[in-house]
C-alpha cells in the first residue's frame, strides 16, 4: 500500500522549534507524535518522516533517541505496556482488588481492544524483531511484579510452589488474551460466529472466572480461612 506522507501544521512545528525541551521532554513528544501516525496508519504504512512531521522535530532526532523505526516502534509499545501494568499495580493495592480478577483482566481486555497496541505487537511479532519482545520481558519482568503484588495480598512468606502457581497461572491468562485478541476474527468463525462486542465480554467473563477459580483454592491454602 502506497505510504501517506503526513504534513504537521506550520504552526505547531514552528511552536515547536522555538520551545525548548529537555531530552526527557522531547523523547516523550516523539511517542505521543508516534501514538497519533499509528493510529491512522498500520507501522508499515509509515515511517521515521511521518513521525518526524508530526512531532515537528528533524528525522536525526529521531534517530538519535531511537536509533531505527523498529526501535521506535518497540519504544511506543513498551511505553504502553508499562502503563497498563502501573494501572493494573495501582488496582491491586486496592482493598479486595484480588477477588475481582474478571475486573482485572478487563483492564488487559480494554488495552488489546485499542487498534494502536494491537497493530504495534503485530507488526513487532511480524518483523524481524520478536526478540525484542522477549528482551523487554526479561528487563521488565512485568508479570512477575504483578504476581508477587498478588501474593503480598494473602501472605508475606510465600513458599516457592505458590509463586510459581500464580505465576504461571498470570502467563496463562496473558496468553489468551493476547491470542484471542490477535485472531478474535479466526477463533469466532470456529464456533461459526461473528466477531462481536458481546463475545469479547463472554471470552473475558470466561477467563476471569477460571482463573479466579484456580488461583482461589491455592491463595486460600496459603492462608486458610478461619
Amino acid at each position: 500500500m502506497k505510504r501517506t506522507r503526513r504534513v504537521a501544521p506550520l504552526r505547531r512545528v514552528l511552536a515547536r522549534a522555538r520551545k525548548r525541551r529537555s531530552p526527557e521532554e522531547a523523547r516523550l513528544e516523539i511517542l505521543d507524535a508516534a501514538d497519533r501516525v499509528f493510529a491512522e496508519s498500520q507501522p508499515d504504512q509509515v515511517g521515521l518522516k511521518d513521525v518526524a512531521a508530526e512531532a515537528g522535530v528533524s528525522h536525526a532526532l529521531i534517530t538519535h533517541y531511537f536509533g531505527t523505526y523498529s526501535g521506535l516502534v518497540e519504544a511506543t509499545l513498551e511505553r504502553r505496556i508499562r502503563a497498563l501494568r502501573a494501572a493494573m499495580l495501582i488496582r491491586l493495592r486496592e482493598s479486595g482488588a484480588i477477588e475481582r480478577p474478571v475486573e482485572l483482566l478487563g483492564m488487559l481486555f480494554r488495552a488489546l481492544e485499542d487498534p494502536v497496541h494491537v497493530r504495534l505487537t503485530r507488526w513487532l511479532m511480524a518483523s524481524e524483531r520478536p526478540s525484542s519482545l522477549h528482551a523487554l520481558g526479561l528487563h521488565e519482568q512485568g508479570l512477575r511484579e504483578v504476581a508477587r503484588q498478588i501474593i503480598s495480598t494473602v501472605t508475606a512468606q510465600p513458599t516457592a510452589e505458590l509463586t510459581e502457581t500464580v505465576e504461571l497461572s498470570l502467563l496463562v491468562a496473558v496468553a489468551a488474551a493476547y491470542g484471542y485478541a490477535m485472531m478474535k476474527y479466526a477463533l469466532a468463525g470456529t464456533l461459526g460466529r461473528p466477531a462481536s462486542f458481546a463475545l469479547d465480554e463472554a471470552v473475558q467473563k470466561t477467563l476471569g472466572t477460571m482463573l479466579e477459580a484456580h488461583l482461589r483454592g491455592h491463595l486460600d491454602d496459603a492462608v486458610p480461612l478461619n
